[in-house]
């Protein structure tokens, strides 16, 4: 499934926990692990990509975000449009991307 060409920041955080690192996107529900900060990174990124592509297929994407407190926005980047959800609300955003 194509979800390139589509950003959204999204508020990540990392927690040490015994000999493991809890990983959790708060404001979509999504959490896994790893044995070190950069798995957890890792698996992550991937529970958020999976996340995503289960909500496009079961076309429930756009009413998740929104009750996640996203909403989308045109932006125009080179000579194309594409679409981009940000938070409705300001928040501190981590670097990482889905």
């Amino acid at each position: 499934m194509d979800t390139q060409g589509n950003m959204m920041p999204v508020e990540v955080n990392f927690t040490p926990e015994g000999n493991l690192w809890l990983a959790q996107c708060e404001s979509l529900g999504v959490m896994t692990q790893g044995n070190s900060f950069a798995e957890a990174q890792k698996n992550l990124a991937e529970a958020l990509l999976l996340f995503v592509e289960s909500c496009l297929r079961r076309g429930v994407l756009e009413q998740v975000l929104h009750e996640a407190g996203y909403e989308p926005v045109k932006i125009k980047a080179v000579q194309e449009y594409v679409k981009e959800y940000i938070p409705r609300q300001p928040q501190q955003v981590s670097p990482c991307h889905v």
